[in-house]
C-alpha cells in the first residue's frame, strides 16, 4: 500500500478499510460482485491489490470508513453527553427508594 502522502491516521484507516473490504469480498466471492457491477470476475480479481487499496486510501483521506451495513453510527459527542448525564443521575441516587414511581 503506497501511503507516502497520507498521514499516520489516514494510513491506519486505509489499512482498516482495506481489511474490512477484503474480508467481506472473501466471504461473498468475486462472482456475485462482478455480476452486480456488470464486469468479468477476473476484473474484480485484478482490482484487488492496487485499485481496492487506492479506493481505501481515498476513503481515508475523505475521513470515511468501511463498515458493515448492520452497524449503526453515532456521534461520539452525543454518546459522551448521554453517558455524562447517566453518571450524574446515578451519583444523585442514594437508594432504591428514590427510584420508586408514584
Amino acid at each position: 500500500m503506497n501511503t507516502e502522502q497520507l498521514s499516520q491516521e489516514q494510513t491506519v484507516r486505509a489499512r482498516k478499510n482495506y481489511a474490512v473490504l477484503m474480508q467481506r469480498l472473501a466471504s461473498i466471492g468475486n462472482a456475485p460482485v462482478a455480476l452486480a457491477v456488470g464486469c468479468d470476475e477476473a476484473t474484480i480479481s485484478r482490482m484487488k491489490p492496487e485499485k481496492f487499496e487506492q479506493l481505501c486510501q481515498i476513503l481515508a483521506v475523505l475521513d470515511l470508513k468501511v463498515v458493515p451495513s448492520t452497524m449503526k453510527c453515532f456521534d461520539e459527542r452525543d454518546i459522551e453527553t448521554i453517558l455524562h448525564q447517566a453518571k450524574r443521575w446515578m451519583d444523585h441516587v442514594q437508594g432504591i427508594d428514590q427510584l420508586e414511581f408514584d
